[in-house]
């Protein structure tokens, strides 16, 4: 009878104790942890250009007749100036659809328009491609262009290229990036802001 409790209890301990599973590494699930918080950023990367102090704007209207198209400049403090609107419009940080749709919203909502239409597109805004690309130079900013279709724009790259080694020069700081991984996996894809410079330099074989 003692051996029967005897094997109960150790049955019953050994099945508790694989209720508890303990990890080989206990550094693995703060690395799992690490690979899933870049995924989520990753996702996160925003799909275009947003609107900065300075910016020059040109604003269509479409579906009023007293005001057709309006060019103006993003101030200091990121904000725009509309007719019939009393209040400075904050413009900074939204993309160009984001503002489009808020505008729409402070005229209708206002009651200053029944039925109006904005299209809101960046004016005199470039970016530059230099080294080893095949037609280097300067090239308009699209809302939303990419750095692979910044070097597409620049047709391509020329049989020196050193892909490995690009650069974007963007407000005093140099950032550097492998396009061969960009071309693998678009999703790491990033967005040229005015006034980059894209370097693609020599490589020395």
């Amino acid at each position: 009878m003692r051996k029967i409790i005897v094997s109960v209890c150790f049955l019953i301990s050994f099945v508790l104790s694989g209720c508890v599973i303990q990890p080989v590494n206990p550094a693995a699930g703060a690395e799992s942890a690490e690979i899933e918080s870049t995924a989520n950023v990753v996702e996160g990367v925003p799909g275009g250009y947003t609107i900065k102090a300075l910016d020059p704007l040109y604003i269509r209207f479409s579906g009023v007749a007293e005001q057709q198209s309006l060019e103006v400049v993003v101030d200091e403090n990121g904000e725009i100036s509309l007719l019939h609107i009393n209040e400075p419009i904050m413009a900074a940080g939204l993309t160009t659809s984001e503002l489009e749709t808020k505008i729409e919203r402070l005229y209708m909502d206002g009651g200053i328009y029944k039925n109006v239409s904005v299209n809101v597109t960046m004016t005199a805004k470039v970016y530059y491609v230099q080294g080893e690309v095949n037609q280097p130079g300067q090239f308009p900013l699209q809302s939303g262009t990419t750095l692979l279709q910044a070097i597409a724009s620049a047709r391509g790259y020329t049989a020196f290229a050193w892909k490995t080694k690009v650069t974007i020069s963007r407000h005093g700081k140099v950032y550097k990036f492998n396009m061969k991984e960009l071309e693998k996996d678009p999703s790491k894809d990033v967005i040229i802001e005015a006034g980059d410079v894209i370097k693609v330099p020599q490589h020395w074989y």
